[in-house]
């Protein structure tokens, strides 16, 4: 299931970067925003597991000083990438913030995906049909980027 879903992202991403999907050069720069995007996430895992812990138990039992204190610095930080994305993207408009708040969203759902615990790398390595449900951050963010890209770009 999952190598079928990286196959029929990887066809997007293809068809993106070849022009054919959200139309030529529009398509090549989303597949190169997605490309810089998944390498530099998929390269501080760390930071993406944080991503994928932060509303599920980072945001939890801490005060409303604490919580504000460090949303308004991820608005800030949010703001940031929007700005950055706009400038290679700049069709994106206001949807550049949601595919910004995406973008962490996907890294870290898939980074929970990507390093499994001890355990289930152990019941991997003894039935290897269970490992198609492990997913590498690095081959499932790009595809999932860039078809978030296509989705959010305006049609001509």
């Amino acid at each position: 299931m999952a190598h079928d879903l990286a196959a029929s992202a990887g066809t997007v991403v293809l068809a993106a970067e070849r022009g054919g999907v959200g139309g030529g050069p529009q398509g090549r720069r989303a597949a190169g925003v997605a490309e810089i995007l998944s390498r530099s996430l998929s390269s501080r895992a760390v930071l993406c597991d944080l991503f994928g812990a932060q509303g599920s138990v980072l945001e939890h039992n801490v005060s409303v000083e604490v919580v504000a204190r460090y949303k308004r610095a991820s608005l800030d930080r949010l703001t940031t990438m929007t700005a950055l994305i706009l400038k290679y993207l700049p069709e994106l408009g206001e949807n550049a913030t949601l595919f910004s708040l995406q973008t962490m969203v996907m890294a870290g759902a898939l980074s929970a995906y990507s390093t499994p615990p001890p355990s289930l790398r152990a019941a991997y390595q003894a039935e290897p049909d269970l490992a198609r449900f492990h997913l590498e951050l690095a081959d499932y963010l790009k595809p999932a980027l860039t078809a978030t890209l296509l989705g959010v770009l305006p049609r001509r």
